[in-house]
């Protein structure tokens, strides 16, 4: 009996040491998998439309008089902002101005966060982000000119859409919608325009025809505008190119 429990014990041991031949290693997790160096990044938006129709559009190229939103992105412990030649120094996360003339500003952002040192024995907590914001005069709006296109529902009505700067600061085209009167008394169908996008609350414009809601956007080299009647659902969208 002793003979071939020893018989045994020599078996199963045999089977141990051979039966692991091809076993992987257990893999260790890595402490710092997932662990950012701190990198300062932030965003700039400006808004377009009021309430339930407000857009924000992220941007470096704004239009007089105009508001700007900064935004940090990313976790910090604190922020340091500089803008431009403004005294003053940021501290939020986010904040907003107002651009009245034309200008060339940098934005300057400072980040600061307790590093992981065990990660990035060379990171000092401390990172600076600069960007810059243009500021054109109103009149050097990519979406004033004109522009030969068409709409989809129609495509082969070719015709000449002409977007000019008319009276209030609105911008002014007979094709929407048709028929729209062009006097002191009745605006245009675009009430709110950016360096490249253009947008109508139909509530706003003074038009004695229906108004349509109206968004636009002037993104490379072309000029898209798409557009819907409140009253009756009525959809379009007008592709051009500028002369």
């Amino acid at each position: 009996m002793k003979k071939i429990m020893q018989l045994l014990f020599i078996g199963l041991l045999g089977f141990s040491m051979v039966g692991c031949h091809g076993c992987k290693e257990p893999v260790m997790p890595n402490p710092c998998e997932g662990v950012e160096e701190v990198t300062a990044d932030f965003k700039m938006e400006y808004s377009m439309g009021y309430g339930e129709d407000e857009q924000w559009y992220e941007a470096d190229t704004i239009l007089e008089v105009m508001t700007v939103r900064f935004s940090a992105i990313g976790n910090y412990d604190s922020i340091k902002w500089k803008v431009g030649l403004d005294p003053r120094v940021f501290t939020k996360k986010e904040f907003s101005l107002e651009f009245d003339n034309q200008d060339n500003i940098q934005i300057r952002m400072i980040g600061f966060r307790a590093p992981n040192l065990d990660c990035f024995p060379n990171d000092d907590g401390v990172d600076t982000v600069l960007k810059q914001l243009t500021i054109f005069p109103d009149e050097k709006s990519l979406v004033l000119g004109e522009f030969d296109g068409y709409f989809l529902s129609e495509p082969d009505s070719l015709f000449t859409m002409k977007i000019e700067r008319y009276i209030n600061g609105v911008i002014w085209t007979p094709e929407f919608p048709k028929g729209c009167i062009k006097d002191p008394y009745h605006e245009g169908a675009f009430k709110w325009t950016s360096y490249r996008r253009l947008f109508n609350d139909y509530m706003y414009g003074g038009c004695q025809s229906d108004l349509p809601y109206v968004w636009g956007a002037y993104l490379n080299d072309t000029l898209k505008i798409e557009y819907e009647y409140p009253s009756t659902g009525e959809k379009g969208t007008f592709i051009g190119i500028k002369k």
